[in-house]
């Protein structure tokens, strides 16, 4: 059954946020970040017949998020789906099926993957806490998506709001004296931290800078003794990532709705 989140309901809703640690985290965050009264972000719950958790869901414009174990009900985001323009869906891969078979659209996948590899101890001299305009300017010249979907302005007040509640820190790599990469620990929980908007510009590609800002957030995520975790966006990214001494764990989807 689903329920738009009330305060009585959190402690339910952050249970379910750890049924899958990667969007889990990311929709604690934004509930911390935003709360219930913000007209911009939607969160629900879902529960099942013994009235348990089974799914935190988070919605964003038209971007929805779900942190959701396997038996939850298909039909219950439909619910959400037909009240709200929904263009992307967020989930494990099983729902992602699920919901493809009820609703079209099309498809992508890879892997949830979580470090497994021994402590990092190396010095990372040339990365230093960002300056937002560099960052996004990174990240539209090695993203297409960053070009054609998003305005600095609506993209760097979210990203400060979640930098102010010290759920998020924003990396920048300096090379032959300008911003050449960068790389973030989008979101926390109490035992992990996320990586996420790693990028590096196309011209320094294929150096092995990719890995070493991902090297630097797994050690700044260790210091604070938590896992580090990340999506890959694709199965040939996660090859990559394997070998940094992540792995697998999991099966996640994107389901785009016409």
């Amino acid at each position: 059954m689903l329920h738009p989140l009330t305060f009585q309901q959190i402690p339910a809703f952050r249970q379910a946020c750890t049924f899958e640690q990667v969007f889990g985290s990311k929709i604690q965050n934004a509930l911390d970040t935003y709360g219930l009264d913000d007209p911009i972000h939607r969160f629900w719950l879902c529960t099942d017949e013994n009235n348990s958790p089974c799914a935190a869901l988070f919605l964003h414009t038209d971007v929805l998020m779900l942190s959701n174990l396997e038996h939850t009900s298909p039909e219950d985001i439909l619910i959400v789906l037909d009240a709200h323009p929904v263009h992307e869906i967020d989930c494990s891969w099983e729902l992602c099926r699920k919901l493809q078979a009820l609703k079209g659209g099309y498809t992508d996948s890879s892997y949830y993957m979580v470090y497994q590899g021994p402590v990092i101890t190396d010095h990372f001299p040339d990365i230093a806490p960002a300056q937002l305009p560099e960052v996004f300017r990174v990240l539209q010249e090695s993203h297409e998506y960053y070009r054609t979907h998003l305005q600095y302005d609506v993209w760097s007040a979210d990203l400060n709001s979640r930098i102010s509640k010290g759920f998020t820190q924003v990396y920048q790599l300096e090379q032959d004296g300008k911003v050449v990469g960068t790389g973030s620990i989008f979101s926390q929980d109490d035992s992990c931290g996320v990586l996420a908007a790693i990028a590096v510009v196309p011209e320094y590609r294929h150096r092995g800078l990719g890995s070493y800002i991902s090297r630097f957030l797994v050690s700044k995520i260790q210091e604070t003794g938590k896992t580090p975790r990340l999506i890959s966006g694709y199965d040939e990214v996660a090859e990559l990532y394997k070998k940094i001494n992540f792995v697998p764990c999991g099966r996640w989807g994107e389901l785009y709705l016409d």
